[in-house]
């Protein structure tokens, strides 16, 4: 059995932390819309994004943010190894895709064909 080592914060840090990020959050999208007589819109959008990038600083310095955070990391690195097919590839990929659909729906119409032939002869239609 493995037992775990905390090495973070203490749980209600993490907590406070992460409600002080929502409560912030909340607050930037209210004020976004309570103002929206009195601020054109690019200003109230920039007002909403800087709070947001605040509230994700805040909501990344628990552990569960930083964790997070490393996650969204990891995963741009991981697509930055992708390897994307040539415009040539897409097209062939595309067309085989074509063909083999057009092949089975004829295979299946022709299936419901006799199908739907011998259910006639076996009620004499």
């Amino acid at each position: 059995m493995k037992s775990k080592v905390e090495t973070g914060k203490p749980s209600i840090v993490n907590t406070l932390l992460l409600s002080v990020a929502t409560a912030l959050l909340v607050a930037g999208v209210g004020a976004y819309y309570w103002f929206q007589d009195l601020a054109i819109t690019p200003v109230r959008v920039v007002g909403l994004i800087v709070v947001a990038l605040a509230a994700s600083f805040i909501a990344a310095q628990s552990d569960s943010g930083a964790a997070f955070f490393r996650f969204l990391k990891e995963s741009d690195i991981e697509r930055r190894k992708v390897v994307w097919p040539t415009h040539q590839e897409t097209l062939q990929t595309a067309l085989m895709v074509l063909i083999v659909t057009i092949l089975i729906s004829l295979f299946l119409a022709g299936i419901d064909w006799l199908l739907g032939a011998a259910v006639r002869a076996l009620v004499g239609g």
